[in-house]
């Protein structure tokens, strides 16, 4: 049925003048276009049970993404027609499938489907989710095809399934509706949830590039820890990360409330009740973008879920009946290596996931032995750098979902308060002691020694930036005193 819509105001199709460029030209192939997706329903103001009045928000360059459905005739054909006519970079996508792609200069992107069956009617039933399921056509500019109730659960934010056909035609669906459900802030309606539990196992034979674009979208935004939760109720993280069914055997103990698996998988949650409260450079830090799509953010709650992988692998339990887990942090970043090659994450990606799994216990340990000196925090900060905002997100959600009675009172207070003091501290690490001018340089040291250039030299102007950070020493006289005083100690022999 067609149904009378209000357009966000400058997203009306006829107000897009690519849009009027290629109706011209569909009409001179005597083909029918419509415009399907994310365009006809991010651009739609829709009204919930109280008249409340939403659209969804993009921006510019969301509204030069648009895709369309063509009908007598074929995509392929005419999308090459408009990149000729409208002068685009024509990108062949499949044309077994007839689908394609023109590029412009301006980052305006058109992509072209043929009509599943040949109609639109037919192409609509076969989408994945209600939403998705609404077609635009020039004909009645005013109105949309909707087949499925799709301007219902619009206004209802409610992520529907077509049909259990589409997880089965496309398994990749399955991790899809999660992020539908990140992007409009919508529930997932319970037997789509039904439909996606059971048909989990699809999502193997998914390559890794498709999976990875899906998981750190729904990773990205604010509905992050409850999404998380949802993925691995359905047994969808188990499925991309086979290393986490393991971790169920791994049973609650003194320091930890849950199981292994529960515990890794809260640790967003958690991370998420604490982001309010973190201070603007860790928030500016965390939204910086490690590659394309993949935020610092998304990579530190997928390193939150990671975490502890290692666990399983060193899991003892003295006579006392005390759990051991020696160097789970180490075997846990050997194993993350792996999932990165796997997954085939960017390298940066790879680089921080792996980094804060082997790091994510450094900032507890501080606190371990009680106040850690000015040297243990200076180095922590030196030799962690620029990963310290999110390696302290990973410490805070760690600690929010390790709740047992061996770390409850005294104990949990303090560590609390010394995480808190170490955070705080980075800043001011970095305005007072980054900005340091080297008393020494290498060279420098290599006359003052008569030495050649080796790992030693290293060795010593790190041991110098820390006295100096510490103001053990001060001016140039001091600093060569002290290297010649740490040489003749250390390496003289």
């Amino acid at each position: 049925m067609r149904s009378k819509v209000e357009f966000a105001r400058g997203c009306h199709p006829l107000e897009n003048p690519l849009v009027k460029q290629v109706l011209v030209h569909a009409k001179e192939c005597s083909v029918s276009t419509y415009i399907v997706g994310g365009y006809v329903r991010d651009s739609i103001v829709s009204h919930d049970n109280q008249g409340v009045s939403t659209a969804q928000q993009f921006e510019t360059p969301r509204k030069r993404d648009l895709d369309f459905a063509v009908a007598g005739g074929t995509a392929f054909n005419f999308a090459h027609v408009i990149s000729v006519e409208m002068d685009g970079h024509f990108v062949p996508l499949d044309e077994a499938n007839d689908t394609a792609r023109v590029v412009f200069d301006n980052g305006s992107i058109l992509d072209f489907a043929g009509c599943v069956g040949g109609d639109i009617e037919t192409d609509l039933a076969r989408r994945d989710f209600t939403v998705n399921a609404l077609a635009w056509d020039s004909q009645y500019p005013d109105q949309v095809l909707d087949l499925a109730d799709g301007l219902k659960d619009l206004a209802s934010k409610t992520i529907r399934a077509v049909s259990r056909q589409t997880f089965v035609d496309d398994p990749l669906r399955v991790l899809r509706t999660f992020r539908f459900a990140h992007q409009l802030k919508a529930e997932i309606e319970p037997i789509t949830l039904a439909w996606v539990t059971e048909l989990v196992e699809g999502l193997k034979s998914v390559a890794p590039e498709r999976i990875n674009f899906e998981l750190f979208e729904a990773l990205s935004g604010p509905t992050a820890g409850h999404l998380t939760n949802q993925l691995a109720e359905c047994g969808v993280l188990e499925i991309i990360f086979p290393e986490l069914v393991d971790c169920r055997r791994v049973t609650p103990n003194s320091y930890h409330h849950l199981g292994l698996f529960e515990h890794s998988i809260i640790t967003v949650s958690e991370l998420d009740k604490r982001l309010p409260e973190l201070p603007e450079w860790m928030h500016k830090s965390s939204s910086r973008e490690l590659s394309s799509g993949v935020s610092r953010l998304s990579a530190t709650r997928l390193a939150c879920i990671l975490h502890d992988i290692g666990k399983p692998g060193t899991w003892e339990v003295t006579p006392e009946g005390k759990h051991t887990f020696v160097a789970h942090d180490k075997l846990g970043a050997e194993m993350t290596a792996l999932v990165a090659a796997r997954m085939r994450w960017s390298r940066p990606v790879e680089r921080l996931i792996t980094r804060l799994v082997e790091l994510h216990l450094r900032p507890g340990q501080l606190y371990h032995q009680g106040p850690p000196t000015a040297k243990a925090i200076n180095r922590f900060y030196r030799n962690v750098g620029e990963d310290v905002p999110e390696l302290m997100m990973v410490a805070f959600a760690d600690l929010g979902a390790t709740r047992g009675a061996g770390l409850c009172g005294d104990n949990r207070e303090n560590l609390e308060k010394g995480l808190e003091s170490l955070m705080h501290g980075y800043q001011v690490f970095l305005e007072e002691v980054v900005s340091l001018k080297p008393l020494l340089g290498g060279h420098d040291i290599m006359r003052l020694l008569n030495l050649s250039s080796g790992p030693i030299i290293g060795e010593l102007l790190k041991a110098l930036e820390e006295a100096r950070d510490l103001k053990e020493v001060v001016d140039r006289a001091q600093a060569e005193a002290f290297v010649k005083e740490l040489y003749a100690q250390k390496y003289s022999k």
